[in-house]
Formats: C-alpha cells, structure tokens, sequence
C-alpha cells in the first residue's frame, strides 16, 4: 500500500459507536453517538442489486481510508454526508499509519 499524500484525505466522516438500552416492554433500543469526525479517503467499490424480501435493493461497498490514532471496530458506523455506512473490515496498515475500513452503505 504506498502512503497517503496530504491532499488524499479531502472527505470527512464521523465514527459513530452503538449503545444498546432496554426500552418499553424491556425491548432492545439501539442509540447511536458520534465518537469522531476525521479526514478519510472514500473510494466507491462497486455495487449489487440482490432481491431481499421480494424487493430489489440496492448495495453499494466503499473502502474508506483514515489515519490511525482512532478506534473503530466493525461493530461502528460510519456517517458521510447523507449516507450511512455499516463497516465491514477493520485493517490497520502500521507502517503507513492508516487504517482501512471496508464499508457498505445501509438504508436508515
């Protein structure tokens, strides 16, 4: 992987980590909370159409580059700009100092 120039890391997405409560009825309530908003490199990978629930949905996958010295995991998520982006893969490239984070798009 050849390292990342100054000028590659020009998008800005927020790392945002799940809280899980009870709720009514002692139900599950998921709450998101941003953790950190930092400079990353979004590339788009390509997309499939599969058919979910007799409905065609669209999946759209992203690797998203970030330097390190954050903690994301794959149970994180990543916002960037109006999409939200479940993550995938969690791969730290120590010698460059970054990580790289496989995403794919989630409808809210």
């Amino acid at each position: 992987m050849k390292p990342i120039a100054a000028g590659d890391l020009n998008e800005q997405v927020t790392i945002q980590t799940a809280t899980v409560t009870r709720g009514t009825a002692n139900a599950e309530v998921v709450t998101w909370a941003d953790v950190a908003t930092v400079w990353a490199k979004v590339v788009e990978r390509g997309g499939r159409e599969p058919i979910l629930a007799d409905r065609p949905v669209m999946l759209v996958s992203y690797e998203v580059t970030i330097r390190a010295g954050v903690t994301v995991t794959h149970s994180d998520r990543l916002t960037w700009g109006d999409k939200t982006l479940a993550i995938d893969t969690v791969t730290p490239y120590r010698t460059q100092g970054t990580i790289v984070l496989r995403c794919m798009e989630v409808e809210i």
